[in-house]
């Protein structure tokens, strides 16, 4: 055969090239398979340090030690010949928020961060299955996961607190959590009870006023850390009446006043407040509190012109139906004597009177710094 006849001759020229290209396929099928394998270890890797991260993170909100909950949730997930992957030192405390996210240095604690790792450096390299034979190294393995709690999901002590101190009536607000999610009746989901304030002018004080029948106002204010999952910030309205104006009630409670014997009646109004997509509402009627979201607190302040806040008496208080959120504020108006009350009401001194203004307590509240009220959800961010 001629040269020229053996350069045209086509037959068993696939046959060549499939042979001459075998390497290349063996190859390419060696590292799928392998690429396969890789990617069913780290899908395991991610959910494990997806799991760990947050049982870290519920940990600590319950008190307990985070850490060892990440740890074991990793032992929990992946099977024993994964080896080391997670140790110790792969699960950092810290602060996250949206805007700088992770700060493995910050004191205020709300995320854990779990970083898992296969690599040859911890003796637990993913072991090759072909590619290892056409000179293709292991590869090291890394995934990271990160579970935060939004931060200063409830309202932190008020920018502005006023008792309207001309009322005749003696008052006291309370803050305290509320378990929206517990059994039981109400009191027994009330917890952290804390005095805020009373209706006395500076320098007087209620326990001697009342003959010891009353405590003061603490001098530091312990406000109330209501961080567990279903918590909500509440309040309580202590009302005793006639007392303020009439001391003399306070040691014989038939005494006579303008011809009439009032006695110190005392109420307790709790709002054991719920949260629907950030919305508070308070479980009381008739109503005791009226709410407004202001985009400054001078729209919250009723000093300030410009302010928001309705007045007027004898009227409907009418809550906010926004939720409050970063930035804003939120006024809380309390009527300390309900509406709608039977009985005689021509004086202030009889039991169903009422001015319905809606100012005898008046507070001004910071919305959370960020998230909404009562989002305290432990979650994936990373």
């Amino acid at each position: 055969m001629s040269i020229k006849r053996f350069i045209d001759n086509r037959k068993g020229v696939v046959a060549y090239m499939v042979a001459l290209m075998m390497p290349l396929i063996m190859g390419g099928m060696a590292f799928a398979v392998d690429v396969s394998v890789y990617r069913v270890v780290y899908n395991r890797m991610q959910n494990a340090a997806d799991s760990a991260a947050l049982a870290g993170l519920s940990a600590i909100v319950a008190n307990q030690d985070g850490p060892s909950a990440a740890l074991d949730a990793v032992a929990a997930n992946l099977p024993s010949s994964y080896g080391d992957v997670v140790r110790t030192q792969d699960i950092t405390l810290g602060h996250y928020d949206n805007e700088n996210g992770f700060d493995a240095l910050s004191g205020d604690i709300n995320s854990v961060r779990v970083v898992a790792s296969r690599n040859e450096g911890r003796g637990n390299a993913v072991r090759q299955i072909f590619s290892g034979l056409f000179g293709v190294g292991r590869p090291d393995i890394g995934v990271v996961a990160i579970a935060a709690r939004p931060s200063n999901v409830f309202y932190e002590p008020p920018e502005a607190l006023n008792l309207d101190n001309e009322a005749g009536d003696f008052n006291e607000i309370y803050a305290y959590c509320y378990d929206t999610m517990g059994g039981g009746n109400r009191a027994s989901r009330r917890s952290q009870m804390t005095l805020v304030a009373n209706n006395l002018p500076a320098g007087q004080k209620i326990s001697q006023i009342s003959g010891g029948r009353v405590a003061d106002p603490a001098d530091t204010l312990a406000w109330p850390n209501c961080n567990q999952e279903g918590q909500t910030l509440s309040f309580r309205l202590r009302n005793i009446r006639h007392v303020k104006s009439h001391p003399v009630l306070w040691g014989n409670q038939n005494a006579t006043i303008s011809g009439r014997q009032p006695g110190r009646p005392q109420y307790n109004h709790f709002t054991d407040t719920e949260l629907s997509g950030g919305v508070e509402s308070f479980n009381f009627s008739p109503a005791l509190v009226e709410t407004v979201l202001c985009d400054t607190r001078d729209k919250c302040d009723t000093s300030k012109n410009g302010n928001i806040v309705p007045s007027g008496r004898n009227r409907r208080p009418t809550p906010s139906s926004e939720p409050c959120s970063p930035g804003k504020f939120m006024y809380f108006g309390w009527e300390d004597r309900p509406l709608d009350q039977s009985g005689a009401k021509g004086s202030w001194l009889d039991p169903a009177w009422t001015d319905g203004d809606f100012d005898d307590i008046a507070m001004v509240m910071k919305c959370p710094a960020s998230g909404r009220l009562g989002d305290g959800l432990v979650r994936l961010v990373l």
